[in-house]
């Protein structure tokens, strides 16, 4: 038999028969942990098992049921939806299409926000490099300026 440690959680392989129906202590050679074991009751791995039966032959009357009803995929499928629109509802949750492009179009805006500081930040050493950036950067910036009051009057 296999008993672990309930301290560190070695397993330990005992004989049966050094172990009485009374319980026995035990000691850990890893940790030296000791603790009381008793062996469990027959009659309880008796009632498991006899559950995990009844449970087995319940999954294999559903899958009969659900075998001698024909149904199309097509029909499964738009149930799954259905359930799928209440569950969204019930939740008041954006379904999860709508969220990934959510969560991406709000990456993409903060990728361009973050690359334009960047610029501004170096804009006098990229002239060396670029010339004529400054004017472009100062253009870029009005557009943004009119974009944004553009936006707060379609809100107002």
């Amino acid at each position: 038999m296999i008993i672990s440690c309930e301290k560190c959680t070695k397993k330990f392989n005992i004989q049966d028969n050094l172990i009485p129906n009374e319980g026995r202590l035990l000691q850990c050679g890893s940790c030296n942990h000791k603790w009381f074991y008793k062996l469990p009751d027959q009659n309880i791995k008796l009632e498991t098992e006899s559950e995990i039966i009844l449970d087995e032959k319940k999954k294999i009357i559903e899958k009969i049921i659900e075998t001698s009803q024909p149904i199309k995929k097509q029909e499964v499928k738009k149930e799954v939806k259905k359930e799928d629109k209440k569950l969204d509802n019930k939740n008041n949750q954006i379904p999860k299409k709508k969220t990934n492009t959510l969560k991406r179009s709000m990456v993409l805006i903060i990728s361009i926000i973050a690359l334009i500081i960047l610029i501004d930040t170096f804009k006098f050493h990229l002239e060396k490099y670029i010339p004529g950036i400054t004017s472009v950067l100062n253009n870029l910036y009005e557009t943004l300026k009119d974009l944004s009051l553009f936006a707060k009057d379609l809100i107002n």
